[in-house]
């Protein structure tokens, strides 16, 4: 049992550990604003302290009292603008370790303050410095620790108050003055104590309080973690797949997560003659135009509910039905040809954009397949790839090969067509040999009169 607490403290404790270093560069960055946020506040509090101070001028019968409460107050003031100045002006290490040095000062304010409130108001007896409602200003510097998301200002500041109040508690004990019992009337109201609460329960308190706001930062810490890599999640699988199911995969993983065999449509594209039309380019341009290219191509696809398997080269390779089949039939086949004919839609758009610009025209050729494909994550631990795999794909791909051979932009297979309805204004291209396949197929491709 014992061990698994030490797992459970060493696990919140070490959560920084599991943060990528972009982000525990950012978390720093957080951390400093909330630094300049702590200190801001800390005026707040002094505004407060100095309406307390006020507020008990009556019991204040000598020029030591005055100066008790209103030289701390002038040091805190003075701590808080000094620390404000190091973190506007500061650089490196040095703004990190004023965080300590201002949690000491405060402390330490506090613990003067209360034995000098003692030498003045106890009366000699020094049961008084354990018992001093004053002892509740150690939780302002242990509060505003929570503002930077940092473990150890939290136990820096418990530690403080562990010493003074543990210091007090020992002063008081061999100090002859000092009366103990057990009468809980007399320790409320009366001049004793009673030590094996006065040793327990505050510090018990403070101990709860620091746990608590441990977790509350290491709650805030694993959820910020969870967040980004939800979005980093998000970030990546918006490349390949369109915005609903992006959000219906970040909701249900293992959709992605296990292979399967399912009936997928396959859509292939290609630019006609890229090599000779990218070989002269410079590599800066030719990369603006695939992204270019690739911007448009993928929008259309991702409009008609497709996703992006991948790029190879200046081809495209999309999927439908990925990573769940639409659950009406043929539904997948008619998103694939609607997405083919938006993209040839964006390609004409282009192409005027570049013909008016003095540019050359830009032609694909489309291919689409449908059938049962294997789908699934792919690859070696430091690499997964979702993907799709078999005889279906290999088709689409030689399908779309097929347009050049054929003199047309797109080409569908006849399982398509049929899956699609058998619509009208399609020609029928009979039997016709595939590069690398005995077998004939019918295709069809779109009729432009």
């Amino acid at each position: 049992m014992f061990a698994s607490i030490v797992r459970s403290i060493r696990s919140v404790y070490c959560i920084r550990d599991q943060f990528p270093r972009y982000m525990s560069e950012l978390l720093y960055q957080e951390e400093q604003m909330g630094a300049l946020f702590a200190v801001r506040f800390r005026y707040v509090i002094g505004v407060a302290l100095v309406a307390s101070a006020i507020a008990n001028l009556s019991n204040i019968d000598s020029i030591f009292g005055y100066l008790i409460n209103f030289v701390g107050i002038t040091f805190y003031f003075l701590n808080t603008f000094i620390h404000y100045q190091i973190l506007k002006k500061s650089k490196g290490h040095w703004k990190t370790k004023y965080d300590y040095i201002s949690l000491f000062v405060d402390n330490l304010l506090i613990t003067v303050t209360i034995f000098n409130w003692y030498i003045l108001k106890g009366e000699g007896n020094p049961n008084f410095l354990v018992k001093t409602p004053l002892v509740v200003f150690y939780l302002l510097p242990l509060s505003l620790s929570l503002f930077q998301y940092r473990f150890s200002l939290v136990n820096f500041s418990f530690v403080c108050f562990l010493f003074s109040y543990y210091g007090f508690l020992i002063y008081a004990l061999v100090d002859s003055n000092a009366v103990s019992g057990m009468d809980w009337n007399q320790y409320v109201l009366g001049d004793q104590i009673i030590l094996s609460d006065a040793s327990v329960t505050k510090p018990t308190v403070y101990l709860v309080l620091v746990f608590a706001i441990s977790y509350a930062i290491f709650r805030s810490l694993r959820m910020l973690l969870k967040f980004a890599a939800a979005e980093s999640q998000k970030t990546t699988l918006s490349r390949y797949f369109s915005p609903d199911l992006v959000s219906e995969i970040v909701s249900e993983p293992e959709v992605i997560a296990k292979g399967k065999r399912q009936k997928v449509t396959i859509l292939f594209s290609d630019i006609r003659g890229f090599t000779q039309f990218s070989e002269p380019m410079d590599p800066e341009a030719l990369s603006v135009f695939l992204t270019e290219f690739r911007r448009r191509m993928v929008r259309a696809i991702f409009k008609h509910n497709g996703s992006l398997d991948k790029f190879i080269g200046d081809a495209v390779m999309a999927t439908f039905g990925t990573p769940t089949p639409s659950e009406r039939v043929g539904e997948d086949s008619e998103d694939a040809v609607l997405a083919a004919k938006s993209m040839l839609e964006e390609l004409d758009n282009w192409n005027q954009e570049r013909i008016s610009k003095g540019e050359s025209e830009i032609k694909i050729g489309i291919g689409i397949h449908t059938g049962e494909v294997f789908c699934g994550s792919i690859g070696s631990e430091e690499r997964m790839e979702y993907t799709v795999i078999g005889d279906t794909v290999n088709t689409a791909s030689r399908i779309e090969s097929a347009c050049k051979e054929l003199g047309v932009s797109f080409l569908i297979s006849e399982a398509v067509w049929l899956e699609t309805g058998s619509p009208s204004g399609w020609d029928k291209k009979e039997s016709v040999t595939l590069s690398g396949r005995e077998q004939k197929i019918h295709l069809y491709a779109p009729n432009l009169s």
